[in-house]
């Protein structure tokens, strides 16, 4: 009884923390194109708009204003960039309004994630592990960060930890209905975010090794038994897909569908020409565009000061280490470090492992897009649950007998991690994408690491113009890097230049020496040229509104 009240108070928490974020942060980067988006999917059933993002995770947020006759969906339009502009100035009055109801949904949607976390830990490691690792889950910075945002990444992370959850279980009992409700979950995954696409690697790799654990004339039972299984899981996530998409062009020839050239779904059309995917055509051309190449729009990434155009294969493990919180990080290197000497090991631990691991080397090897700890944001959950005994056993220890010394120390260190990662996260509560670990240097010192979405997302418009209104300031010289025009929030502005005096605002990735687009001018949005902003950083900022910082220039 006392458990499941924690576990509902700390589910309370989450929707209150997640709320405050919700309305506090302005509208960022990419929910920009993503709701109006899934609005134009909702209500004209067409997804051909920037299909290397699928449907669900975008409709599902827009089912929240859809119903209401006074907002405006965009018309189709090729450049999804051209349907968020045209979605802002059909919704200019209420559209902060809208996103904070369409945020709700990705809300609901984390603190199912929430749950799903706690009940995977309850599953491997009992009760005072799920409850700790809900409590981890629950004072995430970067789960506070994303977890009310209308993007894919909190959508992608629930669809792949549900999945990991649903090949846990088949491997342990390996029945055909379960394998049924993995194929079914893995579905749902590939509809929330496509990169879920690793998913089949790591239940191809699981299952191999559930073939290798086995010895002599058993393995050959479980090599067919399992083969028959991941086929049933096959058939029931391609008809998820299918019906994902309203089995729009599924069955089309390679031909008839949109590929671009050189790609690898297009190299199959070379190869063989008769081929018919029973897949929808929309998801076959966003998994296309997924597998070749980069946004030919991004600018150089950024890491430690540094700018490369093809980014770094270890950039994701230094955001990671940077971004989550220390009592995370040093429980997760202690376990990985521990395991070749763990002799309580629970029943397919391995498939966490397997999942967790593949994120990253996946990205590292494969994802050139260097702009955010969120692209292994689908690891985070897994490696909670599996940390959550580190801290919850010395606690239930202590709590379950008389303690020695050396019970109570140990219950008094996991008290103090938990403690230290609760206050660490509502230092910068509602900030939470501002959030960088002590070993960074901490909030103050994130933009000398890392920029673009792990700090600077377009997030605080609002919190500009309430500086502007304590200020009494009528207007403000601005380099805001963000696709939401300052207008939406009030903010009257001038292009902030060389030639600019008195308060002055610019984003932090933009004085940091990044050439995203910016609003250079009420009607104009271009990137500003390399170091046109170099010389602002030798001057001191009088204060910071959010991850902006202020000058007052001579």
């Amino acid at each position: 009884m006392i458990a499941r009240a924690l576990i509902g108070l700390l589910l309370v928490l989450f929707a209150v923390q997640a709320g405050m974020a919700a309305r506090e942060d302005s509208v960022t980067v990419d929910e920009f194109v993503h709701l109006p988006i899934g609005l134009y999917m909702v209500r004209q059933r067409d997804f051909t708009p920037d299909p290397i993002n699928p449907p669900l995770s975008r409709m599902l947020p827009a089912l929240a204003v859809a119903p209401s006759p006074d907002v405006v969906a965009p018309s189709f339009n090729v450049n999804h960039w051209g349907m968020g502009l045209e979605f802002m100035d059909r919704n200019f009055d209420s559209y902060q309004t809208i996103f904070v109801r369409a945020r709700c949904v990705v809300i609901v949607m984390s603190i199912l994630l929430g749950a799903l976390v706690c009940r995977f830990a309850f599953a491997l490691y009992g009760q005072a592990a799920s409850v700790i690792a809900l409590l981890l889950f629950v004072f995430s910075p970067s789960f506070l960060a994303h977890g009310h945002l209308v993007t894919t990444d909190v959508a992608g992370a629930l669809g792949f930890t549900a999945t990991v959850y649903s090949l846990w279980r088949y491997l342990d009992s390996r029945s055909m209905l379960r394998a049924a409700v993995l194929g079914l979950a893995f579905g749902v995954a590939l509809l929330l975010k496509l990169s879920s696409l690793l998913l089949a690697g790591v239940i191809l790799l699981c299952a191999a090794i559930e073939i290798l654990r086995a010895g002599g004339q058993p393995r050959l039972r479980l090599a067919f038994r399992l083969t028959l299984g991941l086929c049933v899981a096959c058939v029931a996530a391609t008809l998820v897909i299918d019906l994902g998409y309203g089995f729009e062009g599924v069955g089309r020839s390679l031909q008839e569908i949109e590929l671009r050239s050189g790609g690898a779904v297009a190299a199959l059309d070379a190869r063989y020409p008769w081929l018919r995917i029973p897949l929808p055509a929309p998801f076959l051309t966003g998994l296309d565009l997924a597998m070749t190449g980069r946004d030919s729009l991004r600018t150089p990434y950024y890491l430690a000061g540094t700018f490369s155009d093809t980014g770094w294969w270890y950039y994701h493990l230094v955001a990671f280490a940077l971004k989550t919180p220390l009592p995370i990080l040093l429980a997760t290197i202690f376990l990985l470090a521990s395991l070749p000497f763990r002799r309580d090991r629970r029943r397919n631990e391995h498939c966490l492992l397997v999942a967790a691991l593949a994120v990253f080397v996946v990205n590292g090897v494969f994802n050139p897009l260097n702009i955010g700890v969120r692209h292994v944001l689908a690891a985070e959950p897994i490696l909670l649950v599996l940390i959550s005994p580190l801290f919850a056993a010395p606690i239930a220890r202590f709590l379950s007998g008389p303690p020695s010394f050396a019970v109570v120390a140990r219950a008094a260190a996991s008290a103090f991690a938990l403690a230290w990662l609760v206050a660490g996260t509502l230092r910068v509560s509602p900030r939470y994408l501002q959030y960088f670990n002590e070993a960074a240097g901490g909030p103050a010192n994130g933009h000398a690491w890392l920029t673009d979405s792990n700090l600077d997302w377009g997030q605080d418009l609002i919190r500009l113009s309430r500086y502007m209104e304590e200020k009494r300031l009528p207007s403000i010289a601005l380099a805001y890097m963000g696709t939401v025009h300052p207008w939406v929030y009030g903010i009257q502005f001038t292009p902030l230049t060389r030639d600019s005096h008195g308060p002055a605002a610019i984003s932090a990735s933009t004085l940091t020496g990044s050439t995203y687009a910016i609003w250079s001018e009420p009607g104009r949005h271009a990137g500003p040229s390399e170091g046109e902003y170099v010389w602002l950083r030798g001057l001191r900022p009088v204060a910071r509104a959010g991850s902006m910082f202020i000058f007052d220039l001579p």
